[in-house]
């Protein structure tokens, strides 16, 4: 079933926010919106509606809707939550992982020595991204993977407005293996720990440079 022209809209407005196509401060035009994608006020109006309650676009009364500034204590904040959280999901995917699930992960694992980690920045993000989410989806918990998608959002949204480089590759790759093999072996404890201590080391990194 297709999904509703909001939700789609909603979703690609999302991902232009996330990579800074739409920069913090840019004005938001209605009348654009209902151009590009064809459609009535109304989907457009509920997209930027629901993009408004999750921190991403301010609408402001007759004067218009404008992406949100990058707030660093915000993230910190993320960061702090995440680091619980993601060890959570990667417990729970060490339960409930499928086959399929495990084969994403290490997929993920595969193309990172390909990267330049400089001039990929922004595919290195994407797919550390895309590893938890699929740990996250690997949980079975709809309130947790809702809770840590709304996180990633303010997360991930940071690292591509200050182009993020990984200062330490050969950990980044060992810790992000260490997560994917304590789920295939089906050990939640260790998988556990092993999502928290990545966390806590981008949160370190993160607080030693940008963070106060």
């Amino acid at each position: 079933m297709d999904k509703p022209a909001n939700i789609e809209i909603y979703n690609e407005l999302k991902r232009r926010i996330v990579e800074i196509e739409y920069k913090p401060g840019q004005l938001i035009s209605e009348k654009q919106l209902i151009e590009e994608f064809g459609v009535s006020r109304t989907p457009v109006r509920e997209a930027l509606l629901k993009l408004s309650q999750n921190g991403l676009v301010d609408m402001i009364p007759r004067v218009g809707t404008y992406v949100t500034q990058v707030d660093l204590n915000e993230v910190k904040y993320a960061y702090e939550v995440k680091r619980n959280l993601e060890g959570l999901a990667a417990e729970l995917a060490a339960q409930r992982a499928g086959e399929d699930d495990i084969e994403e992960l290490y997929e993920i694992i595969m193309r990172f020595p390909q990267y330049d980690l400089v001039k990929d920045y922004k595919k290195c993000i994407k797919d550390d991204q895309k590893f938890h989410q699929i740990t996250r989806k690997a949980s079975r918990n709809p309130i947790l993977i809702q809770t840590l998608e709304e996180l990633n959002t303010k997360t991930a949204r940071f690292l591509q407005y200050i182009q993020y480089v990984l200062d330490d590759y050969n950990w980044f790759h060992e810790s992000l293996k260490e997560i994917a093999e304590a789920i295939k072996d089906r050990n939640p404890k260790a998988a556990r720990i092993a999502a928290e201590k990545h966390t806590q080391k981008f949160l370190e990194q993160m607080s030693r440079n940008f963070f106060r």
